[in-house]
């Protein structure tokens, strides 16, 4: 299926046990790979392991050499939890993540960074000087920025992006609290984002686990109003990426499908 122009979908992350018999085959074939299963059928895809260990050269070596049928296919890496929810920006760490990247950037498959920062790390002075120390240190690389409060949705935020040409992810996730709403917001001039973790308001904080906080499937519904979100990105920028992180089962690969189907449709 073709795309909508200017349109990338992806889904955050591919190893996941549940998706054995709902994406990908089951049994197996021999030599599956689902990294390249996944690039045939998709432009780009987030990297959730980062998050949790810096990859070593060999391991993102391997995903180009896996993902070489299609040389279009990029990479976001989410940046290292010690980044982003420690707030440590520490040289050794910087250095081993940035060394970790170099097989993606020599193969042109790095699309960028991605800082998710956690619902507790609120708009304050501090964390805004963080935030210009963590852009300095990417400052050669697309940075994508999360934020999960909503005190971020402020001009002087947006302008402070757009001085450092930081890439502004819009999100969809539940309401709760004081969560920060579905934006279509655009900072950097070529690119925007938008990451959908679906809308599970009863365990997004119950501390049941990731299985439980992204186990949402989007309605044909929600998804209709998610491709006027997409519109509107796409109004103000050359390209704009679409990530799905309501992974539990699948729901993820199935809805970005069907939200690219109901764009198509629409141009």
């Amino acid at each position: 299926m073709a795309n909508p122009e200017g349109i990338l979908f992806g889904p955050a992350g591919w190893s996941y046990a549940d998706w054995r018999g709902t994406v990908y085959p089951q049994p197996s074939p021999p030599g599956f790979n689902p990294l390249a299963f996944l690039a045939g059928r998709f432009d780009f895809i987030e990297v959730n392991t980062s998050f949790y260990r810096v990859p070593g050269t060999r391991l993102t070596q391997g995903w180009v050499d896996k993902t070489a049928a299609f040389p279009g296919f990029r990479f976001w890496i989410k940046l290292h939890q010690s980044f982003t929810h420690e707030q440590r920006l520490e040289g050794t760490m910087l250095d081993a993540f940035r060394d970790g990247l170099r097989p993606l950037r020599d193969a042109g498959k790095l699309a960028g960074v991605l800082a998710q920062f956690p619902y507790s790390f609120h708009r304050e002075p501090a964390s805004l000087a963080f935030l210009a120390d963590l852009a300095g240190c990417f400052r050669d690389l697309p940075l994508a920025v999360e934020f999960r409060h909503q005190d971020w949705h402020e001009d002087g935020v947006l302008d402070f992006f757009r001085e450092r040409g930081l890439v502004w992810a819009n999100i969809d996730q539940p309401r709760v609290s004081r969560s920060l709403g579905l934006t279509a917001l655009v900072t950097a001039r070529d690119t925007a984002y938008l990451r959908l973790h679906g809308r599970n308001a009863a365990n997004w904080f119950s501390g049941q686990g990731r299985d439980a906080r992204y186990d949402y499937s989007y309605s044909a519904a929600e998804l209709g109003r998610l491709g006027e979100v997409v519109a509107r990105l796409k109004a103000q920028a050359r390209n704009v990426f679409v990530s799905g992180n309501n992974h539990y089962r699948g729901a993820a690969v199935k809805n970005l499908l069907q939200l690219k189907d109901i764009l198509l449709r629409r141009n």
